[in-house]
């Protein structure tokens, strides 16, 4: 009488399944990941906003208490060669811009920064008209690299309100992940 050998190996059904939990796996990457990356950009952001309020405090103490003078425009201001080409102690924003923040001052996507600055215009306590634009999600993008200081200022949540202070400012700053705006104030 012959023997049947049988023979070893996966069935198809088995190998079937073990591709599809591979590609379940995969796919649970590829879903989180661009999440993950999106968070992780938006931290290295809010710790640029800190470090932009670090700045504008060393300036305060070198210039009595006073914020950089003169208006940024509508276009801002952002790193360029009319910005490297000002001369050392300038107190506009261009001057501080080279002094206290640097060719490097750069948002995780590799563009500079944009500051624009301009006054709360509202009462203590009321919302800002400045700066408002962080918080629209339709007239903003995250792209758009711009930082907000809103002077006489301070944070409520990811608003800006008048502080009464003119030496206080709120920095805002569109998010990527969240879509909503990040604000710090200075102290």
């Amino acid at each position: 009488m012959e023997e049947i050998k049988s023979k070893k190996g996966f069935t198809v059904i088995e190998v079937a399944l073990v591709l599809a939990i591979a590609g379940v796996i995969f796919l649970m990457v590829f879903i989180a990941l661009p999440a993950l990356q999106r968070s992780q950009r938006d931290a290295k952001r809010r710790d640029d906003v800190g470090v932009l309020l670090a700045a504008l405090q060393r300036f305060q103490t070198n210039n009595r208490g006073a914020l950089p003078t003169g208006d940024t425009g509508t276009a801002g201001v952002k790193w360029n060669s009319e910005v490297e080409g000002m001369p050392d102690g300038d107190t506009s924003w261009k001057g501080f811009y080279k002094s206290f923040l640097g060719k490097t001052f750069e948002d995780p996507a590799g563009f500079f920064y944009t500051l624009k600055a301009g006054d709360c215009g509202a009462n203590t306590g009321s919302e800002c008209s400045f700066g408002r634009v962080a918080n629209d999600g339709t007239s903003l993008e995250a792209s758009n690299y711009t930082m907000f200081i809103v002077k006489s200022a301070a944070c409520d949540g990811s608003k800006a309100v008048g502080s009464g202070n003119p030496r206080r400012v709120a920095v805002l700053y569109k998010m990527e992940g969240s879509g909503g705006a990040y604000c710090a104030n200075s102290q």
